[in-house]
């Protein structure tokens, strides 16, 4: 659980989100998510929780118990920034089966892009 401070700001450079947007998305300011990154202060484990569901990662992980960000699913986490995996699920619901298949056609030729 050294590394603490360490993960969280690798996965924040990871995401491109700044510290300030990550410290309203904790409801703390700029200044106290940096004093995280900088281990000047210990991270909350509410904080832990929210940072993995932030970035879909298992607290296990941003506390050091895992060296594998394994991914995790959390329904109302944020995937695209203000848009949860259950408002995306929503969306998807609401279009008919050949709008659904276009979607999917559309993601898989992304996937495949890389």
């Amino acid at each position: 659980m050294d590394n603490v401070h360490i993960r969280i700001k690798d996965l924040r450079e990871r995401c491109g989100y700044t510290q300030e947007y990550v410290g309203k998305k904790l409801d703390i300011s700029q200044q106290a998510y940096s004093n995280y990154e900088k281990n000047k202060r210990a991270l909350p484990a509410r904080h832990a929780y929210l940072l993995a569901q932030l970035y879909h990662v298992s607290t296990d992980y941003i506390l050091g118990l895992e060296t594998e960000p394994l991914e995790t699913m959390f329904p109302d986490a944020e995937y695209v920034r203000n848009v949860s995996f259950r408002k995306m699920v929503n969306s998807l619901m609401r279009l008919d089966e050949k709008q659904r298949n276009s979607v999917y056609s559309y993601l898989n030729f992304l996937h495949h892009k890389k």
